[in-house]
């Protein structure tokens, strides 16, 4: 008798267990059959001006030996220093590179070269970095206009940047970041829904781009030909969306 007792005991706790495990089962399905997800994009831009700029110039100069060649050289560069001091750089702000030398071997009739030397290449870079970006603008421009003096000068085009984007990064993500929260609202409101929790973010690469400019890299981009520039931030959110009670 009292196994029979324990056994109708046992079943029916097992029957009652199956009951609330199915009951449990039940809302949880229910919970994942109407759980919904919705994946925005934030948007975010501001303008900044690059602080720093730099570009550099070359000068070359021909002479019939070693010694003729430097000679012209540093006249050369004495001109350039002249004319970047003359514009208001200072020592501190100006760099000279190393002087490369090339010898340069005569040539037959026929234009090949020969085992003879007819005389030397040399050249020297002269680099210039300064917070003062609109006098690099300028100078960058300018002083080609060595070449009437007879000075062979050659220039890279200058770069600009930014030296500090740190704030401007976190402003600019937030901002993105509420961008997309807004989207989600009216996705939501017009699905007759409502905005749940944050499952997700991913940030997108920045571009720097140029003013009005519509470039974009999936590296990121950064210009540096301009010293006017636009910051551009993008965020990828996903957030749960609910019933409205």
């Amino acid at each position: 008798m009292n196994n029979v007792v324990k056994l109708t005991t046992a079943a029916i706790v097992l029957a009652i267990g199956m009951i609330l495990s199915s009951v449990v089962l039940s809302k949880f399905l229910v919970r994942i059959k109407h759980e919904k997800f919705i994946t925005v994009k934030g948007y975010a831009e501001s303008d900044v001006k690059a602080d720093i700029g730099k570009f550099s110039c070359y000068v070359r100069v021909k002479g019939t030996d070693l010694k003729d060649a430097y000679s012209k050289l540093e006249e050369s560069r004495k001109a350039v220093l002249g004319y970047l001091a003359g514009r208001g750089f200072s020592e501190s702000e100006i760099r000279k590179e190393t002087i490369i030398t090339a010898r340069i071997n005569k040539r037959d009739e026929k234009g090949n070269e020969r085992n003879e030397t007819e005389g030397y290449d040399a050249s020297q870079t002269v680099s210039v970095t300064s917070s003062n970006v609109a006098m690099i603008m300028d100078v960058a421009s300018s002083i080609t206009d060595l070449i009437k003096e007879g000075i062979e000068i050659g220039v890279v085009p200058p770069e600009f940047l930014v030296s500090d984007l740190k704030d401007a990064k976190v402003k600019l993500l937030a901002n993105a970041t509420d961008d997309g929260y807004r989207r989600a609202l009216a996705l939501a409101e017009n699905s007759r829904a409502r905005v749940g929790s944050l499952v997700s973010a991913e940030q997108g690469v920045l571009q720097i781009t140029k003013r009005n400019s519509t470039d974009t890299s999936g590296y990121g981009m950064y210009d540096t030909s301009t010293i006017e520039k636009t910051v551009k931030a993008i965020v990828t959110l996903e957030y749960t969306i609910e019933p409205k009670n």
